[in-house]
């Protein structure tokens, strides 16, 4: 809930003067191709909350995102053709400035011809 401002060209407006906020971050990989994307290098201490994929075309494929050398994911997640795919159930969630965060794909089968991952994140700071 934010508050009722009016600016000096009189028009009007609310202000969010809550701390926590989410954004997301995605990588979108042409070809369906195995292997391992380096999605971002986190910029304020964060939690990743969620993670979600979206396969277009192909058969297969799994998604598991990394924090570091670290699984974010219990297990690889299956992707789903034409269709999102999430799991808000995550481990190694907890990020500090700096830390890398990388996607790998693996499996995919059919020949998908493009994958897009998104990493959803909180923050107590904005992004």
């Amino acid at each position: 809930m934010g508050y009722k401002v009016h600016s000096v060209d009189g028009k009007g407006g609310e202000v969010d003067l809550s701390h926590v906020r989410t954004y997301s971050k995605e990588v979108r990989v042409a070809a369906g191709t195995a292997g391992t994307y380096q999605l971002c290098k986190v910029p304020a201490a964060t939690n990743i909350i969620a993670v979600r994929a979206y396969r277009t075309g192909g058969t297969g494929g799994t998604v598991q995102v990394k924090h570091g050398a670290q699984d974010v994911l219990a297990s690889p997640m299956a992707t789903s053709t034409d269709a999102w795919a999430g799991n808000t159930t995550v481990q190694n969630a907890a990020c500090v400035v700096g830390d890398n965060i990388s996607v790998v794909l693996a499996s995919p089968a059919g020949t998908p011809t493009e994958i897009l991952v998104q990493v959803d994140f909180r923050t107590a700071v904005p992004a």
